[in-house]
């Protein structure tokens, strides 16, 4: 009987320090988590439409002699790139060189006999009729010659706009007409896109602020979209074409057939407001998008909807009041309830 009494007692201090040790594990696991946060910014009352377009052919020319004749050369071939005023063709211009010499010789010699005439007309020594004949035949003449060294001139083909080669229509040794195609250039400098809108956003062009595109293939930063035109007339679908002109300076960077992202500026006519948070504070759960809250040093999920550039550092949401901190790093290991410290705004450790 003593051994039974002196076996539980003991038992019980064993048992006292192994759920001691447990809950000391358990208020380790509840150290808070240290976060970055950030606030909502406004856009006060503008409103972002964004679609999916691609680059498209500003200006188009079909580029051929201006003469008929023989390619002797042509100096380009199907995808050069070529500068405004660069020769890019040649004909043989040998008939049109010694007609030029031809003339040249004729012109010389009547340019000696004009002076002579010229001063016996002074001394009233020609018939007023037969000095007009002479003079006109002269100036005649010098027409004559300046058309065909003009003709020599349009043996060369120059290119009129910097921009690259896409079809190249003829070779060389084949005969050409006076305008026939020999080859198809793109202005690069001259880049549009255009999207289609439905008429509720036809309607609102007056409202419209501003335009950006952007591209992955030349990074996160969007570039300004000048509006060309809003075609008036809608297709089968009811919806309405939007003319942009893409700048100068993606020239090089952006060709025709590449997909961009178009964001169509408003200014809005409704209360509703959008904000401005870092792209990587959004996380996906459930096919929905979310933002961390901190209420508390708790977090609780925040569902939004974004509704600009999925491409850059920061997007346009709805969804948030505007005076909630939230998470803006490291959002994806995180879950509601979960406490937090926060350690710092994170627009103070990036500036």
């Amino acid at each position: 009987m003593n051994k039974i009494i002196t076996l539980i007692t003991v038992s019980v201090p064993l048992f006292f320090f192994t759920g001691c040790g447990s809950k000391a594990t358990d208020n380790q696991n509840d150290k808070p988590v240290n976060v970055y946060t950030t606030n909502p910014v406004s856009n006060g009352l503008m409103e972002t439409r964004v679609y999916t377009s691609a680059v498209e052919e500003g200006k188009s020319v079909n580029l051929g002699f201006k003469i008929g004749g023989q390619i002797k050369r042509l100096t380009v071939k199907e995808g050069d790139v070529v500068r405004k005023g660069q020769i890019i063709g040649y004909l043989d211009d040998t008939d049109y060189s010694l007609q030029v010499q031809q003339l040249e010789a004729q012109y010389n010699q009547m340019t000696s006999e004009m002076k002579r005439l010229d001063e016996m007309f002074q001394r009233n020594n020609i018939a007023p009729n037969d000095y007009e004949k002479a003079r006109a035949g002269f100036e005649q003449l010098r027409a004559s010659l300046e058309l065909t060294r003009n003709q020599v001139k349009y043996a060369r083909l120059e290119a009129p706009t910097s921009g690259y080669i896409v079809e190249r229509y003829m070779e060389e040794g084949e005969m050409t007409g006076a305008g026939t195609p020999i080859y198809k250039i793109v202005d690069n400098s001259g880049l549009e896109t255009s999207v289609a809108i439905p008429s509720s956003i036809y309607g609102k062009r007056g409202d419209l602020a501003f335009c950006t595109g952007n591209s992955p293939v030349i990074g996160e930063n969007d570039f300004p979209l000048d509006v060309i035109n809003f075609v008036p007339d809608a297709d089968n679908n009811s919806l309405f074409r939007l003319r942009l002109k893409i700048p100068a300076s993606m020239q090089g960077k952006l060709l025709p057939g590449m997909n961009i992202t178009v964001n169509l500026n408003f200014n809005k006519t409704d209360n509703d407001n959008s904000f401005t948070i870092p792209s990587r504070s959004i996380f996906e759960r459930n096919g929905k998008e979310y933002v961390w809250v901190v209420n508390d040093s708790t977090l609780s999920a925040q569902e939004i909807q974004r509704v600009g550039s999925h491409h850059g550092k920061n997007s346009t949401v709805t969804g948030l009041k505007g005076n909630e901190s939230i998470v803006a790093v490291g959002v994806h290991h995180l879950s509601d309830g979960e406490k937090v410290k926060v350690v710092g705004d994170i627009n103070s450790i990036e500036k």
